[in-house]
């Protein structure tokens, strides 16, 4: 299995993962094979990636943080949310509040029950899901990185709540602000910073959610060097919470597609994290969470320093840098007839010299 960006997508490919639509119904089952009809039509919902079954390393297949079924469940319980917020479905709420609680524990006991869960698949997200999945992904990031610090089940169940529901202010923002394909103005983007207050004040008369879960959308833009909004606060005056939040939200976004930029790499993002550790965010919770992201996951196209192409085949978080790999073509770009596994852990003197999106 590998990510293979839409437009280079060809009919007779093999999907690897099924694809869902906005209400969570599945488009494209696992198995199907692609053609034209089928390119166009994900094309047109702006989805940016699909997982392809790669005949030469079929072994190679990520693993997937939650199944399916349970993110499918949650996207549709937070798509929910917003809708009966958006309504004033004030007798509703509480009714969908303990469909949020009800999923966002699921996602908690599914990571606990994974001892050695790690980050290893980017979400396909449409453009009309992208914010209900979004949250999802938060949610499910930002549970992993709370186990990995110590966090004992209950608060980890109250961070959980409070990252699936943490951009739940966006309701309150105009949707042409939300979608616009380019940079924001300065007085749209004072808007945008909008969403947090209105997520909190959203939250904050509902008994039902506790003042650790109603941070997290207050906070979750503050950066640690005191730059962010809405209060500029520094350092360990912005909840934990919240600045496990701030950093599962950048990660989750630079690795989406957007309408105005291609998604970044894992490592891309690993490293745009850690440029930005100890300014924008904790050195130590950044330097924890890169530790469960696998910088190159299983079907990873790469280009060795020997000219040669391969293919992840499986990942060591223990040394995640340098995975293992099957070597599929010579450093003339030509197909091996008998493909070798080479382990980079084994041999320091092989490096990656760089990610590539097609071979």
């Amino acid at each position: 299995m590998r990510a293979i960006d839409i437009d280079k997508a060809q009919p007779g490919m093999v999907l690897a993962k099924s694809i869902y639509a906005a209400d969570g119904r599945p488009l494209l089952r696992e198995g199907t094979a692609l053609t034209e009809r089928y390119l166009t039509a994900l094309k047109s919902m702006k989805f940016g990636f699909v997982y392809v079954v790669d005949p030469r390393a079929p072994e190679a297949r990520p693993r997937d943080t939650i199944s399916d079924e349970l993110r499918q469940e949650a996207i549709g319980v937070i798509r929910d949310t917003f809708g009966v917020l958006e309504g004033n479905g004030a007798s509703k709420i509480g009714v969908q509040l303990n469909a949020v609680a009800q999923v966002s524990r699921q996602i908690v006991e599914a990571i606990l029950a994974s001892r050695d869960v790690s980050i290893q698949m980017a979400d396909l997200k449409s453009h009309d899901s992208y914010t209900f999945a979004h949250c999802v992904n938060v949610c499910v990031l930002g549970t992993i990185l709370g186990q990995r610090i110590g966090l004992d089940e209950s608060r980890l169940r109250d961070l959980a709540l409070g990252l699936i529901l943490h951009d739940i202010g966006k309701i309150g923002i105009p949707r042409e602000i939300l979608e616009k394909p380019g940079k924001l103005t300065e007085p749209e983007f004072d808007q945008m910073k909008e969403h947090c207050r209105i997520g909190f004040d959203t939250m904050r008369g509902l008994a039902s959610l506790s003042a650790q879960a109603k941070i997290v959308a207050l906070q979750h833009h503050e950066k640690f060097d005191g730059t962010g909004y809405p209060k500029g606060l520094q350092g360990d005056d912005i909840h934990i919470n919240a600045q496990i939040g701030a950093i599962t939200d950048v990660f989750d976004a630079l690795t989406s597609d957007r309408v105005y930029r291609k998604r970044f790499m894992p490592h891309e993002a690993i490293e745009y994290l850690m440029a930005a550790a100890g300014t924008q965010f904790s050195l130590d919770l950044v330097t924890t969470f890169v530790a469960n992201v696998a910088p190159y996951p299983p079907g990873t196209l790469l280009k060795l320093s020997t000219g040669e192409t391969a293919i992840v085949i499986d990942v060591d978080m223990g040394l995640a840098s340098r995975p293992i790999v099957k070597i599929v073509q010579d450093t003339k770009g030509q197909p091996l007839e008998f493909a070798r596994i080479f382990d980079l852990k084994r041999d320091r003197t092989v490096m990656i010299a760089k990610v590539l999106t097609d071979a």
